[in-house]
């Protein structure tokens, strides 16, 4: 990198946290595995640490982070099962044009279905006659009941 840029990104002071929450990270990730409810962890925030914070910027805070470990950890491991065996690894041009099979695959079963035309059995005919003028009535069934 060019000597002035990295003079530049050092000189500048580390990113404060953009949520008060930040430190307590670790406290509100074990709360939650020992089975705490977002307002629980609330309520100790507010007592214990004296943190105000919502029940939903709880849960947010804990969504946010554990979708974003998600996607490290997933990174990982596609990074490590590529690096472990490349010779079988499938090339990128494969899995793509396989995906693309696949969807084209199922746009035409659902196109098909969208053209198939309902086919009605003898048992489900009409029940109603519908007549603008006259009030809705069941059609007379042709076996008399018993």
């Amino acid at each position: 990198m060019n000597e002035v840029f990295q003079a530049i990104l050092d000189s500048l002071p580390p990113k404060p946290p953009r949520s008060k929450l930040e430190p307590y990270a670790e406290l509100i990730q074990e709360l939650r595995k020992r089975g705490r409810s977002y307002r629980e962890i609330a309520g100790i925030l507010t007592i214990r640490c004296g943190v105000s914070a919502g029940t939903h910027t709880v849960y947010n805070f804990v969504r946010v982070r554990a979708q974003a470990q998600k996607k490290a950890k997933a990174a990982r491991a596609g990074a490590g099962r590529s690096s472990q065996t490349p010779a079988a690894a499938v090339p990128v041009e494969t899995a793509t044009t396989q995906a693309a099979n696949q969807d084209e695959e199922v746009w035409q079963r659902i196109q098909a279905l969208k053209q198939r035309t309902p086919q009605r059995n003898e048992a489900e005919k009409k029940v109603f006659v519908f007549d603008e003028t006259k009030p809705l009535q069941l059609i007379p069934d042709s076996k008399e009941k018993k």
